[in-house]
């Protein structure tokens, strides 16, 4: 028997003895993974996490643009438990999240409010995005790219126990923050 027909029968063997061992009778362990919140699934962390006032759906060429959603913000723990460079206090839970069926290269999120108010973004991949005064102007902004996936937002007030009636406001292309309205007054 030449070495290449040993190697194919030891092949056709090893395959045969594979099956004999996942029958049904004797099904291979399955392995079940539990996420934590140190680990996320590198697909879709927060699929299915909750929201305080819903999930965004987005696609590329979204219309209208900006894609406008409102809340109220309210300061539960410190921004800085999602990450040390935010500032502010957040709502223990995201107050939307924001689900993208497409990648977006350069994806602006900016928060309005009568009140100052910050914006806390954790993206799909786990980084973490945050601003308090874009550019001296009370208004936060995140401009970044977004992988496709599932985004939480938080928007954030100065102190705990704040509250602030706040807009946010999603757009594809540059624009000004009088694009988003202001939200009315409590």
């Amino acid at each position: 028997m030449s070495t290449s027909s040993a190697i194919s029968v030891s092949v056709v063997a090893l395959y045969v003895l594979v099956l004999a061992a996942c029958t049904e009778e004797n099904r291979a362990p399955q392995v079940r993974t539990e996420l934590t919140a140190s680990s996320p699934s590198p697909a879709d962390p927060y699929s299915h996490s909750p929201s305080r006032f819903g999930v965004v759906h987005l696609h590329a060429g979204f219309n209208p643009d900006p894609r406008v959603v409102e809340g109220t913000a309210h300061g539960e723990i410190p921004a800085r438990s999602i990450h040390r460079r935010c500032r502010g206090w957040i709502a223990e839970v995201p107050d939307y999240v924001l689900a993208a069926d497409t990648a977006f290269l350069r994806l602006h999120v900016l928060g309005r409010s009568r009140e100052d108010v910050s914006l806390v973004v954790r993206k799909p991949d786990g980084s973490v995005v945050c601003n308090d005064d874009r550019n001296g102007m009370r208004d936060p902004m995140v401009r970044s790219d977004f992988p496709i996936g599932s985004a939480q937002i938080w928007v954030g007030v100065p102190s705990q126990g704040a509250t602030a009636l706040y807009r946010v406001g999603f757009s594809e292309v540059e624009w000004r923050s009088s694009a988003v309205p202001l939200p009315d007054s409590y």
